[in-house]
């Protein structure tokens, strides 16, 4: 229930409020919350998607008594969601998102504004999806095992809601938690501020002997994790970037590990993607670890070797 909470802590009054008083079970199911202008809020579970009437009930029919976003409104959640400065987050909106409290985000679409050929800003925002991040203390012992505990260099793949950023989280504490026996030293280079959550204050737990870099671009962190850092192990969400791939493998040249994730449905999809095979084929990763999928999140379908 807390992690819903923490999801909406953010949004408008009102509407914290109102969904504030939805049942409290089914909060703990929610896995994103959607509002899209004109159109019904929508709360997504691995059950299917349900709707909330105006008075708070959940349900799956569709009719006149639910709960709609006006456009109005759907410009106050972002302006909310923003801390009430839009410029602030101008670059974090051109790229899709905002990054919330506790490792969790929001998607935003609206309308792109260009500049030099890239995406400036955005403007008549349109829709909005929290996604709620949970913290799950051991949901890596699985992952862990299976890998083996000499191995500090994997790729994690895995298809959106089955747990990736989830297990990186667990595997920090694994790896460089205040019990392990020889802890390795870990450096998180958290692009959009979703494994730890830290640029806000707080955040969540990563391991003791762990360093974060919050909102670095992942090829200038791994450079700054290289050049004073001095790692074991550099942990990566969602690789595959051209930057990314030259500051990966000086970082392999100087022994240095990464666990990193991808995103898709089999290793055979994410290996098709020239950059990722570029990493796999100069021996980057030792293993690769696909997961099962969002209905069974964090539990792993296959290890491979490379």
């Amino acid at each position: 229930m807390q992690d819903f909470l923490n999801a909406i802590s953010l949004l408008p009054k009102d509407v914290e409020s109102f969904l504030s008083v939805i049942n409290r079970d089914f909060m703990n199911k929610v896995n994103e919350i959607r509002f899209r202008a004109n159109k019904p809020l929508t709360l997504n579970t691995k059950d299917g998607v349900f709707y909330c009437t105006k008075n708070g009930r959940v349900t799956v029919n569709y009719n006149d008594d639910l709960y709609f976003t006006d456009e109005r409104k759907m410009q106050e959640i972002v302006f909310s969601l923003s801390r009430r400065s839009i410029h602030t987050y101008q670059d974090m909106l051109a790229k899709g998102y905002l990054p919330l409290k506790n490792g969790c985000k929001a998607g935003v679409a609206g309308c792109a504004v260009m500049k030099n050929g890239e995406v400036y800003s955005v403007s008549s925002f349109n829709s909005v999806n929290i996604r709620i991040s949970r913290d799950y203390v051991g949901c890596a012992k699985e992952l862990y095992e299976a890998v083996g505990e000499d191995c500090d260099s994997f790729l994690l793949v895995g298809q959106p809601l089955s747990g990736k950023t989830t297990l990186l989280r667990d595997l920090c504490r694994t790896y460089a938690g205040q019990n392990s026996f020889e802890p390795k030293k870990i450096v998180i280079v958290d692009e959009r501020d979703e494994i730890a959550s830290k640029s806000f204050g707080g955040g969540v737990d990563v391991g003791v002997h762990t360093d974060v870099l919050s909102l670095y671009p992942k090829e200038v962190g791994i450079d700054i994790a290289l050049r004073t850092l001095s790692p074991d192990i550099i942990v990566l969400d969602e690789i595959g970037a051209d930057d990314e791939i030259p500051e990966m493998l000086s970082g392999m040249n100087s022994g240095v590990g990464f666990i990193a994730t991808a995103h898709g449905s089999s290793f055979k999809e994410v290996l098709s993607r020239p950059n990722i095979k570029k990493l796999v084929d100069s021996r980057v990763f030792k293993k690769a670890v696909v997961l099962k999928g969002k209905n069974a999140p964090c539990e792993v379908a296959e290890v491979i070797e490379l």
